[in-house]
């Protein structure tokens, strides 16, 4: 679901946007679940281990959608996959560990929204060529400002952290669904004949 950042082509081909295009509803229902994911976060009366359990379940959710997509650029898939097997673990690891503090579940989060932002930033600028770079740009410029925010709050409340995780879920489910109708199209947009110059 990103940009490869890794990616040293530079031209986008109809049949790479046609093996993208195939996956476009593994990109809307996991921004169906983000989503809603993130209006329950926003919306229920978390306690510390529920929020940390439930965040946990949207992490490995996220990671198996990585997993199971090509990237946008059509490229390698191999930094999905090593993305999606670190979001799984990072979920595994927010469901395992029984006694995380407020502090620590806020650093958990920002770094992977950090780390998220990152990769959809510089992929989105190694892979200028393909089409809807800028919005895998815009997402991580979204991101990157929400995670450094919640490693920065030493006095993190649970308020915060709920409203934190909840921003980045709706973020992130709005894109995915957004992005999902745009991969859907593009084999055809590709196909059109453009016009002359």
């Amino acid at each position: 679901m990103l940009l490869n950042p890794l990616s040293t082509r530079d031209v986008f081909e109809v049949d790479e946007a046609e093996v993208v295009a195939r996956s476009w509803w593994i990109f809307l229902v996991s921004g169906i679940i983000s989503l809603v994911f993130g209006l329950l976060i926003l919306s229920v009366d978390w306690s510390l281990n529920g929020l940390a359990a439930f965040i946990g379940t949207l992490f490995i959710l996220q990671g198996a959608a990585y997993l199971l997509t090509p990237p946008l650029d059509g490229g390698s898939r191999s930094t999905n996959v090593v993305l999606g097997l670190l979001g799984i673990a990072a979920g595994i690891v927010l469901l395992a560990w029984p006694d995380k503090g407020l502090y620590t579940l806020g650093v958990f989060v920002g770094a992977w929204v950090v780390a998220s932002g990152l990769l959809h930033i510089v992929g989105a600028f190694v892979n200028r060529h393909a089409p809807h770079w800028w919005l895998v740009l815009v997402l991580g410029l979204i991101e990157v400002p929400i995670g450094i925010w919640a490693m920065r709050r030493p006095g993190l409340t649970l308020a915060v952290i709920v409203t934190l995780a909840g921003a980045w879920a709706v973020v992130t489910g709005i894109w995915q669904c957004l992005i999902a109708f745009e991969v859907r199209n593009l084999p055809r947009r590709l196909s059109r004949p453009r016009p002359a110059v």
